[in-house]
């Protein structure tokens, strides 16, 4: 029997050609004789490709309809030629194959015999028991046969472990590199890991082993394990072996357990280790290896050989454990006189705080000069850190203040800013510092700001000064016409004609109205557009020199001559 789209000739070819889709062509397949007497060519033929293949079939978790007898076949000619490696495959697909799901039954309190509900773990109904003289039709191994295949994947590294401890560590360490959280998520699924549980923990009192299978011991818990690894000499002089083992397990289980064990059995070599040997450690996605990789880098040797880099790369750990201890080594070792102001105002806008927080400091320790020093510090506008970015604007907006190379265009970077709390300190430097509050340029900003509170500030700001500017000042047909726009309607219309009018009354004051007239425009519909623009471009055609500044404040205005026109 051969599933829908898989055939057993495309099969034999794509292995002979090499071919990647030779994986799909077999796990899509139920041929169960096939797939049989194909076991033996496999595993004999020497090429990467095959043995890439086999690893490959094995992690997949052998568990395929109709595949029981290829695995068999595979699994014994792996044993029969003392495949380390191979059976290392084995021993964590055969640890998955026991599947346990949690179901409330009743019981009793016998303290106090009152009823009450039981949670208590069941096979997976789905897999029989046993099958009996059905062996042969049974698409799937029973939950007998799977038992024995995962006590027979350690058995045989018991064996190796009797012969030489040595070849047992190396091959035992490479398969528990294997193992994956997502196998390992739940207190059944890691308890139902017959190899894994035997490897790392043959010596625990707290677990209770037999045939059937693995239970916490009655008053204990998962949590009181301690490492009590099976051969434990094996385990001795192995330094660099567990470190390469934290580094590159896939298993948050293991990863523990090789941390406790080094720090139960190794704490004086850990105590100088090199920290070079800490590198993979801290760059780490796991938040245990980062912990206690941070820990030893307090002790670690050659730790002044870091580079500016390297720092810099460990103070972008996200974890909060771990990055308090490798600040305060950054302190200690790492002077701020090697940074640069930029690389400071970086570290300040770092999500976790004490990294912003040193960053800052480091930051205002060096000297802020001209509009280059200015541009580098309001950077610290988008400073993640809430505690350390009100800090850092409230210095940048003492140095805007005052500084002379500040101009409007820096003040509207706090303005703009996407914090509320950075725009209010933005808009407290603009009332307070006279340069800036009489800004058009600012009040044009502010007018079109997203920001709902700035657009109310300034509709509040505009009425207050609205008194204080002569008629006839620009100023004041600035504040007149930016309150126009806001209040809407006939205002607007209102607002365009006269800021049209006084461009060709007077066209001296062009250069100061038309970016006005450009922020009126774009907040009225296209029929009252069109009859300011024609006012502007009749004062063109009389005042040629309107031309330049219209063509720079108004580009959507394209003017031409009569005799170009014609």
């Amino acid at each position: 029997m051969v599933a829908v789209g898989t055939s057993s000739l495309l099969l034999d070819e794509a292995f002979a050609a090499g071919d990647e889709g030779f994986f799909a062509e077999l796990v899509g397949s139920t041929a169960a004789k096939k797939l049989k007497a194909f076991a033996d060519p496999w595993y004999g033929d020497v090429r990467p490709f095959a043995r890439k293949m086999l690893l490959r079939y094995i992690d997949d978790g052998c568990d395929r309809p109709h595949h029981r007898g290829l695995v068999k076949t595979l699994f014994k000619l792996a044993e029969l030629n003392e495949d380390d490696e191979a059976m290392g495959h084995f021993l964590v697909a055969f640890d998955r194959l026991v599947k346990r799901s949690a179901r409330s039954v009743a019981g009793w309190i016998r303290a106090t015999r009152t009823p009450t509900m039981l949670v208590q773990m069941v096979p997976d109904k789905s897999v029989p028991e046993k099958v009996g003289n059905r062996d042969t039709l049974a698409p799937r191994f029973s939950q007998r046969t799977r038992r024995y295949l995962r006590r027979r994947a350690f058995r045989y590294f018991r064996g190796v472990a009797r012969r030489d401890p040595a070849r047992y560590a190396k091959g035992i360490r490479a398969a528990l590199t294997l193992y994956q959280d997502a196998h390992l998520d739940t207190p059944s699924q890691i308890l139902d890991a017959w190899g894994l549980m035997h490897a790392l923990y043959w010596g625990s009192p707290v677990l209770d082993r037999q045939p059937r299978g693995i239970r916490v011991v009655a008053g204990r818990s998962l949590s009181e394990l301690e490492p009590a690894p099976f051969c434990p000499e094996s385990w001795a002089g192995s330094l660099n072996g567990l470190i390469e083992l934290v580094e590159k397990a896939g298993s948050r289980t293991v990863r523990v357990f090789t941390i406790g064990l080094l720090q139960r059995d190794y704490a004086a070599v850990l105590g100088s280790v090199k920290v070079t040997r800490l590198k993979g450690l801290l760059r780490s996605p796991h938040e245990e290896v980062q912990t206690f990789a941070a820990k030893l880098l307090r002790t670690a040797t050659g730790i002044e050989s870091l580079t500016i880099e390297e720092w810099l790369a460990l103070l972008r750990i996200d974890n909060a454990t771990a990055l308090p201890l490798i600040c305060e080594l950054v302190v200690k070792h790492l002077l701020p006189a090697r940074l640069t102001l930029a690389q400071c105002v970086e570290l300040a806008c770092a999500r976790p705080a004490p990294v912003a927080e040193v960053g800052l400091r480091w930051a205002r320790q060096k000297p802020i000069v001209g509009e280059a020093g200015l541009l580098a510090v309001i950077a610290l506008a988008r400073a993640e850190s809430p505690r350390t970015r009100e800090e850092a604007i409230t210095w940048v907006a003492g140095l805007l203040e005052s500084m002379e190379a500040a101009r409007d265009e820096h003040v509207r970077e706090l303005l703009d800013a996407r914090y509320a709390d950075v725009r209010a300190l933005g808009l407290a430097l603009f009332v307070r510092a006279p340069r800036f509050r009489d800004s058009t340029l600012l009040w044009a900003a502010l007018s079109e700001s997203p920001y709902d509170d700035v657009r109310a500030f300034l509709v509040r700001h505009l009425k207050e000064r609205e008194g204080t500017f002569a008629p006839e000042t620009l100023r004041h047909v600035w504040v007149t016409i930016l309150l126009a726009v806001h209040r809407g309607g006939k205002s607007k219309r209102s607002a365009l004609r006269q800021i049209a009018e006084r461009v060709a009354r007077r066209p001296a004051d062009a250069g100061a109205l038309l970016p006005l007239l450009g922020l009126a425009l774009r907040s009225v519909r296209a029929p009252e557009r069109r009859n300011a623009l024609a006012a502007v471009a009749r004062a063109a055609f009389l005042e040629p020199a309107l031309r330049a500044a219209i063509a720079r404040d108004l580009p959507e205005l394209a003017l031409e001559s009569s005799e170009a026109a014609a």
